[in-house]
This record gives structure tokens, sequence and C-alpha cells, in this order.
């Protein structure tokens, strides 16, 4: 092989290896972008621990969770095509629990933060004239 073959060969597999850098780099940062490819998920309704855990293996993450969270939980179950953040949002509905993400496409557990009451910034009191007791 002469020297200018060997060169030419380099310059190939280096701009390959560029290449394949370039689009695993643009897949990683799709998702950081927004966006996210829905999966399709076939989980029916039960025991909130199953199904967590047939979730995580479905999804590919991890769940962490102290198990009394859980304890006497059901879950409505999932079935459809969904992004990730959604599905997990319907596997909780109604558990009164919410999912935080953590690192490395793992997950936390946690009880929903209490939405404040809402509170009308109008008051309407009677005038004590008004009242009459009834005759």
């Amino acid at each position: 092989m002469t020297f200018q073959r060997a060169r030419h060969a380099t310059i190939k597999v280096w701009g390959l290896l560029l290449a394949a850098a370039l689009s695993m780099r643009v897949t990683s940062v799709l998702p950081a972008a927004g966006f996210e490819a829905g999966r399709s998920y076939a989980i029916a309704a039960g025991p909130l621990s199953q199904k967590l855990a047939l979730f995580a293996a479905t999804a590919g993450i991890s769940i962490a969770y102290a198990p009394e969270s859980v304890r006497n939980k059901c879950s409505p179950g999932l079935e459809g095509n969904f992004p990730l953040t959604e599905a997990f949002a319907r596997l909780l509905q109604g558990t009164g629990l919410e999912s935080v993400e953590k690192a490395e496409r793992g997950y936390l557990l946690r009880g929903r933060e209490p939405r404040p009451a809402s509170v009308s910034p109008y008051t309407h009191e009677t005038a004590p004239a008004a009242i009459r007791p009834p005759e």
C-alpha cells in the first residue's frame, strides 16, 4: 500500500467516525430540546407496585420510591402510545403521587404537593339589618 492510499484510507475512516459521532450527538440533543418520542404501553389496571415494575421495564427507566408510598394503591393502567412523561402521569393518576426526573433515566416518586385552595379576592357580607327573623 502506498503512502497516498494509506493517507486516503485514514481520511475516509476519520470522516466516517466523525459522521457517526455527529449523528449520535444530534440524536442525543433532540430529547433535551423537548422532543420525546412515544412508546406503546399495554399495562392493565392493578396494584401500583406491580404496575410500576412493569412500566419501568417497558420504558427502560429506574424508579425509586418508599414501599409504604405505594402500599394499598392501585393504578388505572396504561394503554396506548405516549411520551414517557405523559405515560408516567397517566399511570399514577389518582394515586396522589408524582414522578420527579433524576439523572440517568431514573425517577423518584413522591407525594403531590397540595394545591392551595382557590380563594376569591372578593368577599360578600350581608348587613345585619337585612337579616330578619322568620315571622
